[in-house]
C-alpha cells in the first residue's frame, strides 16, 4: 500500500462580536473570588456569544470552516473528511439546547453543501480533542483512504457557565479550523504520545445541576463545574504531566529542544503554561500564549494559539514545532510536526 504524509494547509478562525474584559458584567459580578484567582488562571477577557445576535457554537464553526477551505485553495466539495470536536452541547444548529446529536460535523457538512460522499465524526477527548482528530487525520491521509480533511473545533462555554461560581471566569466561546492534506514536500506528523490518567476524573466536568442561584426545574441542565479543591489538585498531576508526553514524542522523533522552532500549548492558565514551559525547559520566546486575551478555548486553544503563532510569525514554513496539552478526563498528548506553507 501507498502511503503519503500528511501536512496542515490552512487555519482560520472564528469568534462571536462582543469582548467582555474582567470587569464588565457578568464576570465582574461573580461572588466569593478567591485572591490572586486572576494573577493565577491570568485571564484578562474573553469573547462571548449573543443569541440574540443569531451567534451560536455552530455559527462559529461554520465561520472557522468556510475561512479555512477559502485559505486552502479548495471547495467544500472538495472536503472527503470532517472531524468536529467541542465539550459545549451545539444542537443542531444551536435550535435546541438540550439536543445532542447530531454533531457539529454533520451540522458543518449540511451547511457548507460538502458532497454526500464525505465521511463525518466527532471526537470527544475534552481539551485535546484536537490533537486527536489531527492523528486521527493524519493516519487517514496516510493510507490514501482521505485526501482533505477538514478539522473544526468549536467552543461556547459561556452558555454552560454558572455565573454564581468563579469558574465560570474561565473560559470563553470561538471556533478554529484547518485544512488537511498530502504533503507537498516535507510536511507530517513526525510523532506523537499520548497517555490518560484518569484518578482526578471528578474534578473537573459537565453536571447536570441547577446553578447555586437558580433553584426552579427550568434551570436543571449542565454546566462546567470545577471543584473547590482543583486548582490545587491539578498542581499535583497536571504540570509534570505535559513535559512528560513532550519529551516521550521528542525521543520518538529523535529530536533534541534545539532542534524545535515553536512550541504551542493548549491554553488552561497562565501559570500551568508556565510550569509546562519550565519543566521542558524553554523561554517564553519559544512558545505563544493567547488565554490572557481569549480565555480557556478548550478543544479550540490549541488550533486557535497556532493560528496567532502563524500570524505573528512564530512559525514558518519548514520549521518544526510541538503541538502539546492536557485535557480534563485526564488526557495529555504531544505532537512533533513539521510544517510546510500554512495558510492563514
Amino acid at each position: 500500500m501507498m502511503k503519503y504524509n500528511s501536512s496542515i494547509k490552512s487555519v482560520a478562525i472564528g469568534l462571536p462580536e462582543t469582548y467582555y474584559t474582567n470587569d464588565m458584567p457578568p464576570f465582574s459580578e461573580i461572588p466569593n473570588l478567591p485572591k490572586n484567582w486572576w494573577r493565577n488562571w491570568g485571564m484578562e477577557g474573553r469573547y462571548m456569544v449573543n443569541k440574540e445576535k443569531g451567534e451560536s457554537c455552530s455559527q462559529l464553526a461554520r465561520k472557522a470552516s468556510l475561512g479555512a477551505i477559502e485559505k486552502a485553495g479548495l471547495s467544500a466539495q472538495d472536503i472527503d473528511l470532517i472531524i468536529g470536536t467541542t465539550c459545549t452541547i451545539t444542537g443542531w444548529s444551536d435550535k435546541e439546547d438540550d439536543r445532542i446529536f447530531p454533531g457539529i460535523s454533520e451540522y458543518l457538512k449540511t451547511e457548507l453543501n460538502c458532497k454526500n460522499s464525505a465521511m463525518t465524526m466527532e471526537v470527544n477527548q475534552a481539551c485535546i480533542s484536537f490533537l486527536v482528530a489531527l492523528q486521527i487525520a493524519s493516519d487517514y491521509i496516510k493510507t490514501g483512504m482521505y485526501k482533505n480533511v477538514l478539522i473544526c473545533s468549536a467552543e461556547t462555554f459561556t452558555q454552560i457557565a454558572d455565573f454564581s461560581l468563579p469558574s465560570s471566569t474561565l473560559f470563553g466561546d470561538g471556533a478554529a479550523a484547518i485544512v488537511m492534506g498530502k504533503s507537498e514536500k516535507d510536511g507530517k506528523l513526525v510523532s506523537s504520545h499520548y497517555k490518560s490518567i484518569p484518578t482526578y476524573n471528578d474534578i473537573a466536568t459537565l453536571q447536570w445541576k441547577n446553578p447555586v442561584d437558580k433553584p426552579g426545574k427550568e434551570f436543571i441542565r449542565p454546566y462546567f463545574t470545577l471543584g473547590e479543591d482543583a486548582p490545587t489538585q491539578m498542581q499535583t498531576f497536571v504540570p509534570q504531566n505535559v513535559p512528560e508526553v513532550v519529551f516521550k514524542a521528542l525521543e520518538k522523533a529523535d529530536a533534541s529542544l534545539e532542534d524545535i522552532h515553536h512550541f504551542v500549548f493548549h491554553q488552561p492558565s497562565k501559570m500551568l503554561i508556565r510550569m509546562w514551559a519550565m519543566g521542558i525547559g524553554i523561554k517564553k520566546e519559544k512558545y505563544t500564549t493567547t488565554v490572557e486575551k481569549y480565555s480557556c478555548l478548550s478543544s479550540a486553544s490549541i488550533p486557535m494559539t497556532l493560528y496567532f503563532a502563524l500570524k505573528n510569525g512564530r512559525i514558518k514554513p519548514n520549521n518544526t514545532v510541538v503541538l502539546a496539552g492536557a485535557g480534563i478526563g485526564w488526557g495529555f498528548g504531544a505532537q512533533v510536526w513539521n510544517t510546510e506553507n500554512i495558510n492563514y
